[in-house]
């Protein structure tokens, strides 16, 4: 019975590298904002169709993560092994972050845009 704990013990050390890999899914990068008061045309458009492809790069790491986490949850019951709570806590805690970043990322662009639509009524 000892030995049957320790390769049980061994089996889930070994195996607990495999759910801290994240790097299937990589987390985008939220464009710089822009002075929308002071911006030209192009610079607005171009912080519009970096905002649209944040978005977008956004959603797809969202459900990266959720197929990641799902594929470990997978790989755990096939093995037998209990999967670590942790693990999801991670996977949570990666998505809120890059929610935030949206939400942040779009707050910017909307204040921008305000911003250069009283430039354009005053100027």
């Amino acid at each position: 019975m000892k030995r049957f704990g320790y390769a049980v013990a061994f089996l889930a050390v070994s195996f607990a590298p495999a759910f801290a890999d994240d790097a299937a899914c990589t987390a985008p990068i939220p464009p710089v904002a822009i002075d929308g008061a002071t911006a030209t045309d192009d610079q607005m458009k171009t912080m519009h169709d970096d905002v649209v492809n944040f978005i977008k790069q956004s959603d797809d790491y969202q459900n990266c993560v959720v197929a990641d986490l799902d594929a470990k949850k997978a790989k755990a019951h096939k093995m037998k092994i209990e999967f670590d709570p942790y693990v999801a806590k991670q996977a949570e805690a990666a998505i809120a972050e890059n929610q935030r970043q949206k939400e942040k990322v779009g707050g910017e662009f909307n204040a921008a845009v305000q911003a250069y639509k009283n430039q354009r009524i005053k100027g």
